[in-house]
């Protein structure tokens, strides 16, 4: 043997202490109750209070984390419908300036199309005008 005591399991400490818990209640009254320690003697009210007033500032945090997680979850919801309005916004300005380059695109044409028609025109202008004059 290793010369340790045998202590109890976690669960089975767990459990006597609830057994003992238990069997101390004389009544269904809250102000009423008193925890036995494991000498028999009693806590005071003091400790009763003490414990009751852990017990509600835990309630008062978790009801602030609900808060919290549903205001959160308010954030992410007006977080997406921005994010698609953006997506969409993007999709109308890629469509749009697709037009617009092609617009661009053939003004551009046009306008070569127009200036090569004019220099052709005077060339051949030209080319017209010596050949009646020089022959």
């Amino acid at each position: 043997m290793s010369g340790r005591p045998n202590r109890p399991s976690r669960n089975e400490g767990a459990d006597f202490e609830r057994e003992q818990l238990l069997d101390n209640v004389s009544n269904d009254s809250d102000e009423d109750f008193v925890l036995n320690n494991k000498d028999g003697g009693q806590f005071s009210n003091n400790k009763l209070r003490e414990v009751k007033s852990q017990v509600e500032e835990v309630t008062n945090v978790m009801k602030e984390n609900v808060h919290k997680l549903f205001a959160r979850g308010d954030q992410l919801d007006e977080l997406n419908e921005r994010s698609e309005n953006l997506r969409s916004a993007s999709d109308e300005f890629h469509s749009a300036s697709s037009r617009l380059r092609k617009t661009m695109w053939w003004k551009e044409m046009r306008t070569r199309l127009i200036l090569g028609s004019l220099c052709s025109l005077v060339v051949l202008i030209m080319i017209v005008w010596l050949a009646v004059k020089y022959h």
